[in-house]
Parts: C-alpha cells; sequence; structure tokens
C-alpha cells in the first residue's frame, strides 16, 4: 500500500531553517545540559509544640547542673570545677537522653542544634544534610587538624540518689558516648527484665594504654551499674544488693 509523502511548505521549510541555524548560516553549537546543583535536604523537625517553645526559650537542654569527664581523668561539675566522688550513687535517667549534632558559633553567640531525645524515637540527621562539609573550611582543632564544626553530642540526665539533684553528663568525645551507650545498653535489657526501673551508677574511671607509646594511658568515663531503682519511687533507697542486677553490671 502506497502512502503519499507530504511535501513542506516553503514557509515550513524557512521556519525549520531558522530553528536549525544560526545567523550567517553557520549550525549552532550544541549547549550541554547543564545540571542544577543540588540542594541539601531540609531536616525534618520532630519535636513536639513544647520541645520547640522550650528549645527557643531555654537552647542549652542541660537539667541540673552539667558534668564533664575532664582532661585529669575525673568527672567535675562544669560550674565550679569540683569533682565528684566515686561513692556517689546516682539514677541514670536514660529515657531522657538527648542525641544529636552541635555547631558552636562562637563567644556571644547562641549555637545552632539538631538534637532530640533518643527513647522518643528522633533520628540523628545525616551529616551531610548539616551543610559545612568542604574540609577547607574547617578550623584546626586542638590537634592542629581541621575539626568538623558540627560536633556529636550525647547528653545523659543524672539524678542524685542522697539529694535529689539533677545533673547532666555532657560528652562529645568517642570514649564518652561508647560509655553513654555501654550504659543504655544495659538499660535496654533491664527493659526486657525490669521494665518499670532504671539503672543506678557511680562514676569511675577506666581508660586503656594508647597504641602510640607518645600518649600512654587513656582515662576514658565508666558508669558503673551499682544497683537499680524504680522509676516512679521517689526518694526511695535503691536496690543496690547483690541481686540488684549487679549480674550485668558495666565492667571498668
Amino acid at each position: 500500500m502506497n502512502t503519499q509523502r507530504k511535501i513542506p511548505t516553503a514557509a515550513e521549510v524557512l521556519a525549520q531553517q531558522k530553528r536549525d541555524h544560526a545567523p550567517g548560516g553557520l549550525m549552532k553549537p550544541a549547549v550541554p545540559a547543564v545540571a542544577p546543583k543540588p540542594s541539601l535536604p531540609a531536616v525534618p523537625d520532630t519535636r513536639t509544640p513544647v520541645q520547640s517553645y522550650l528549645d527557643d526559650i531555654a537552647p542549652a537542654s542541660i537539667v541540673g547542673r552539667m558534668v564533664k569527664f575532664g582532661k585529669d581523668g575525673t568527672f567535675i561539675t562544669n560550674d565550679d570545677g569540683e569533682t565528684i566522688a566515686d561513692s556517689i550513687d546516682f539514677v541514670a535517667l536514660c529515657d531522657q537522653t538527648l542525641i544529636g549534632y552541635i555547631k558552636f558559633n562562637g563567644e556571644g553567640t547562641p549555637p545552632d542544634r539538631h538534637m532530640g531525645l533518643l527513647y522518643e524515637g528522633w533520628r540523628m540527621p545525616a551529616r551531610d544534610t548539616l551543610g559545612d562539609t568542604d574540609v577547607r573550611q574547617w578550623e584546626n582543632g586542638l590537634d592542629g587538624k581541621p575539626a568538623d564544626p558540627w560536633q556529636h553530642h550525647v547528653y545523659l540526665v543524672l539524678q542524685s540518689v542522697e539529694t535529689s539533684e539533677l545533673f547532666t553528663f555532657v560528652t562529645s568525645s568517642t570514649t564518652g558516648r561508647r560509655a553513654v551507650g555501654n550504659l543504655l545498653r544495659h538499660y535496654d535489657r533491664m527493659a526486657r527484665t525490669n521494665p518499670g526501673e532504671f539503672p543506678v551508677v557511680r562514676l569511675k574511671v577506666g581508660g586503656f594504654n594508647h597504641r602510640d607509646d607518645r600518649v600512654g594511658w587513656v582515662s576514658t568515663p565508666v558508669f558503673a551499674v551499682v544497683g537499680r531503682r524504680e522509676k516512679d519511687a521517689g526518694l526511695a533507697k535503691p536496690d543496690t544488693t547483690p541481686s540488684g542486677d549487679l549480674n550485668d553490671a558495666i565492667g571498668f
């Protein structure tokens, strides 16, 4: 079956030539397509209205007094630099553990935070979604090497058994986060056997010999589990008997 081919009109040919050719009769060079620069995905805000409001008026997120693990290998209260004795019992309020990233912006400027409560389902954003990924723009840290401005922090809330005073252990070091992680693993095991209780801990010091002999001994924080306490026990004395979960204590 023959089909009749349509012959373009002069006007159609002229229009096609204008589309295909540059002025002067030269073929237009192909222009490579430039892919748009991808934008960083927004970090989802999973906070409740209450959390959002409190973050605005009290962004520090520190409950009570701040506790840090000092360079000399001791736990200290940040406001006065006093050492915390390793004989003091604390209830570890593990379900209030706060995790996330913090970027400090210099003196007088509030830090940027992406943090949430671990046991309320908050997940840390991927590091590359926060920006500041060009290592060449990073300032040098204490070791003289570029330091990531976004630091991975963990906040662990502790309550004194004796006085009910609240403290928050704050850490961004690898060994500090590992110490909290070990405690939270213990808490997760307790959740299966004793779901209505918190671990009772003492702030101990562990350590290891660094593989670099010039560094030597490295002190590390340890949360030694010495018992457990009911979550709604108020000021009741915690169970620190040998049967009080001590067989699952975190060693140091």
